[in-house]
C-alpha cells in the first residue's frame, strides 16, 4: 500500500479599493500538495537545489526557510532586513524571476497533486449567516472540501495519507483538529465514514521555521487560487499556470470540482 501525505497551508486576499482604500471582498484559500511518502526525499533534493541556485553566497544556504510572503515584502520595500537579510536580494525583479524559474522545476520535475478549497467570505455569510444568527466557519468549510477530494484520491490509488498543516497559534491549531477527526468520524455528503477511516491516518502541524521543505513549497499554492478565485491579476512573476495544471481531476478531466474548488 502507498502512503502519501498533504502538506496544506492557507492564505486569505483581498481587493483593494482606491477610492476608500481599503481592503474589501476577502477570500479565504486553503490548499496544498499532495506527495508520495517514498518520493519525498526527491523533492527536498529539488527544492535544495533551488535554495543553492539562489543562495550561492551562504554558506547554508538550505537552512534559509521558503516564505512568500517575505519575497513580496521584498518586492514592496516592506522587508524587515535586519530580521530577514537572505530575503533583501528579492528587491531585484530579475531575483524573483530566477526564482520562480527554480520553483517551477521542483513542482515540474516531482510528482505532485494539488488540492483546495476557495471561498468568498462575505457571500458566506451573506447567504448563509442570516443577520449573524448562524455564523459560519471557513476554515470547517475548506476542510470538507479537501477531505473529499483527498479521500477521493486516496481511493483511487489504494492508499492511505496524513495531513501536515502549517501550525498556527495553540488554540487555531486544536480547533483544526477537532474539525477533521469530526469529520473522520463522521464522514461527509461525498465521503463514507467508512472511507475516511480507511484512508486518513491524521492530521499533524509543524512549523515552517523547522525548514519542512513540504511545508515551504505549499506556502506558494493558495495565494494564486485566492487571488485566481476573487478575479484579480496574478503577480508578474509566478508559476500559476503550472499549479492549476497539476490539480487533481478525479481522473476524469474535472479539476474544477476534484482539484480546488471555488465558492465564489
Amino acid at each position: 500500500m502507498d502512503y502519501y501525505t498533504l502538506y496544506l497551508d492557507e492564505s486569505e486576499t483581498h481587493r483593494f479599493n482606491k477610492a476608500t482604500s481599503k481592503n474589501e471582498a476577502p477570500h479565504f484559500c486553503m490548499a496544498g500538495v499532495i506527495i508520495a511518502d517514498n518520493t519525498i526525499a526527491a523533492v527536498e533534493q529539488s527544492i535544495n537545489s533551488l535554495k543553492s541556485a539562489i543562495w550561492p553566497d551562504l554558506a547554508d544556504p538550505h537552512s534559509v526557510v521558503l516564505h512568500q510572503m517575505l519575497i513580496n515584502n521584498a518586492q514592496k520595500g516592506r522587508l524587515d532586513s535586519t530580521k530577514y537579510p537572505e530575503y533583501t536580494r528579492f528587491s531585484s525583479n530579475a531575483n524573483v524571476k530566477v526564482f520562480y524559474q527554480e520553483l517551477q522545476k521542483v513542482f515540474v520535475q516531482n510528482p505532485m497533486t494539488i488540492v483546495g478549497s476557495c471561498i468568498s467570505e462575505d457571500n458566506m455569510r451573506n447567504y448563509y449567516g442570516i443577520s449573524g444568527k448562524n455564523k459560519q466557519d471557513q476554515y470547517l468549510i475548506a476542510m470538507q472540501l479537501i477531505l473529499e477530494n483527498y479521500c477521493h484520491f486516496l481511493c483511487s490509488r489504494n492508499a492511505k495519507g496524513r495531513i501536515l498543516y502549517e501550525s498556527l497559534d495553540v488554540i487555531t491549531n486544536e480547533s483544526l483538529r477537532d474539525k477533521y477527526y469530526h469529520m473522520k468520524l463522521m464522514g461527509s455528503m461525498y465521503m463514507p465514514q467508512k472511507t475516511a477511516t480507511r484512508c486518513l491516518l491524521g492530521l499533524d502541524f509543524a512549523n515552517k521555521n523547522d525548514n519542512n521543505l513540504g511545508l515551504q513549497i505549499a506556502d506558494f499554492v493558495p495565494n494564486g487560487f485566492a487571488r485566481d478565485c476573487l478575479g484579480i491579476p496574478q503577480p508578474k512573476h509566478n508559476i500559476f499556470r503550472t499549479f492549476k495544471y497539476l490539480r487533481y481531476d478525479g481522473g476524469q478531466s474535472l479539476p474544477d470540482r476534484f482539484g480546488v474548488k471555488y465558492m465564489p
